[in-house]
């Protein structure tokens, strides 16, 4: 009889060499985005790196995201530093929770953020974008730099801040809107610098928080109490939040559930999509060849009106400009870690259980093997045949699988009409001599800003 064969063992994934006793904790601190650039450049599609006690996994191949994203998704939960990091600020929400509470809040929540739902902001956003432009007079007479980086934070608090509460939330006098712009420049901070003193601890940077969140808490409340107490309608998502209704108890969201989701909405909503507007507007100012083409578009489409909703799917190069830009500079530029449940496999390598597993969108947005010169900027890419041809999960800017970002369809809708109605009136270029640079934080913002140069469109 003939004995079995004993099982080999999976093979540990290949780690660069660390520093005793912290591993590439110091190579972190350095430059976090180039220490895992060059781990999967010279590593391969998975690549363990040590922080302190903890080892991670980054995977950089799309099979390997499938399963961790797709597949086998429920064996990744979220209880990682950055998980917590926004939870703190958030409390738990759909981005914060998981399991069944985050699938019982995902499927309440999801009919608000449909297309036809988004489709009537389409004003708003437009008209956004025209007193954006009028705001711009001055500075553009007088052939100042505009920082279009903060322009484009303004102008998407102005969207979400009237789409989601009926409140422009720019408004220099609004606490709420500073609440949560320092909100967001804390999270950002503290995925800059993860070994910073915790909250409690009373450092500048922990006040300043802490006062955000209060602030926005307890504004938040007291628009809550108006509307139930005055019964006020405005048909913004805020009232849609408010009027779903769980399918098991026929009850809503408590206030603290609903405040929790608010804040997540407005931080993810504002953030990501001001990032790729300031991304495409630096883009088209480097490549006259792209910017020519799009003014073909808007112009043969849209003539000198502004856009419609319903002039989108009549749109496509606006909307491949976009995809393109979130394929150079992903706003998500890596997406939260995940922690194993259970011993796994992927891409043949051990994966322990209790060790966190990452995912980079810009490292997968790069590689050469799925992206013809990654470097270049070429919207030709997103075409429907070249879509097809490509592996899915090679281009995952909102993430993928069942946690896929619930507000995209919101932020495209928003960025194309921003930007067909600004483009054909305004030229943008970058203030001559300036060198721009990444800042990779919680979302990949622009160092320092971006000055910018605008004349109006004959």
């Amino acid at each position: 009889m003939t004995a079995l064969a004993t099982p080999q063992p999976l093979p540990i994934a290949p780690a660069p060499p660390g520093k005793f006793p912290f591993g590439h904790l110091d190579d972190y601190r350095r430059n976090g985005m180039q220490t895992f650039l060059r781990a999967a450049k010279e590593y391969g599609d998975v690549v363990r790196l040590r922080f302190g006690f903890d080892n991670m996994y980054l995977v950089n191949h799309p099979d390997g995201v499938q399963h961790v994203l797709q597949t086998g998704n429920r064996n990744y939960g979220r209880q990682s530093f950055g998980n917590r990091m926004i939870e703190i600020v958030t409390g738990l929400n759909l981005f914060t929770s998981e399991g069944d509470y985050w699938l019982r809040q995902r499927r309440l929540m999801q009919p608000a953020f449909h297309r036809k739902e988004v489709a009537g902001f389409a004003g708003v956003m437009t008209r956004s974008a025209l007193e954006m432009i009028e705001r711009w007079q001055p500075a553009i007479r007088q052939g100042l730099p505009l920082d279009m980086h903060r322009e484009m934070i303004r102008i998407t608090m102005e969207v979400v801040g009237k789409t989601l509460f009926s409140v422009n939330l720019s408004d220099e006098t609004s606490v709420l809107g500073r609440a949560f712009t320092a909100s967001t420049d804390y999270i950002n901070y503290r995925f800059s610098a993860p070994f910073a003193p915790p909250l409690w601890v009373p450092t500048r940077w922990n006040r300043l928080a802490r006062r955000a969140i209060q602030d926005a808490q307890r504004i938040l409340q007291e628009m809550i109490d108006e509307r139930r107490r005055t019964g006020r309608r405005e048909e913004d998502l805020m009232d849609m939040l408010m009027d779903v209704r769980y399918e098991d108890t026929g009850e809503g969201m408590t206030d603290e559930q609903l405040r929790s989701e608010l804040v997540v909405i407005i931080g993810a909503g504002q953030e990501t999509t001001s990032n790729l507007l300031t991304w495409a507007f630096y883009q088209l100012s480097k490549y006259p060849e792209v910017s020519d083409r799009l003014l073909d578009e808007l112009e043969t489409v849209l003539g000198r009106r502004v856009p419609e909703i319903e002039d989108l799917p009549r749109l496509p190069y606006t909307r491949m400009v976009l995809e393109e830009t979130m394929r150079v500079y992903p706003p998500a530029w890596a997406l939260t870690t995940r922690d194993a449940k259970e011993d796994d496999e992927i891409l043949g390598y051990r994966i322990p259980k209790g060790h966190l597993v990452f995912i980079l969108p810009y490292i997968l947005h790069h590689d050469p093997r799925f992206w013809d010169a990654p470097e270049r900027f070429e919207p030709e890419r997103f075409t429907p045949e070249r879509v097809a041809e490509r592996h899915k999960y090679a281009y995952i800017p909102f993430g993928a699988g069942p946690r896929k970002c619930i507000g995209n369809t919101f932020a495209l809708i928003e960025a194309q009409l921003i930007l067909a109605t600004v483009y054909p009136r305004v030229q943008l270029d970058v203030q001559p001599g300036y060198q721009v640079e990444m800042d990779p934080a919680f979302t990949l913002r622009v160092k320092g800003g971006l000055p910018m140069l605008a004349r109006m469109r004959a």
